[in-house]
């Protein structure tokens, strides 16, 4: 499994690689108020990653994305 669980103050984050364009690229993902939470999430975000379904967050707006589509 790629990526670590950790704790930071009272709540819990994780760290994966998600590597892009083969450049080192990190998500992080905070305030999980367990660590079991933290540890799920982690895994589901490396299924999507393995199974090649993982789609970076962009802030491209609807109208932008439609008119690149175009």
């Amino acid at each position: 499994m790629r990526g670590s669980v950790k704790k930071d103050g009272k709540s819990w984050y994780y760290v994966v690689d998600v590597g892009i364009n083969g450049k080192r690229k990190q998500k992080k993902q905070r305030n999980f108020k367990t660590k079991k939470e933290a540890e799920k999430a982690l895994a589901e975000i490396n299924y999507e990653l393995n199974k090649g379904t993982y789609i970076e967050p962009s802030n491209t707006l609807y109208k932008e994305y439609v008119d690149q589509w175009f």
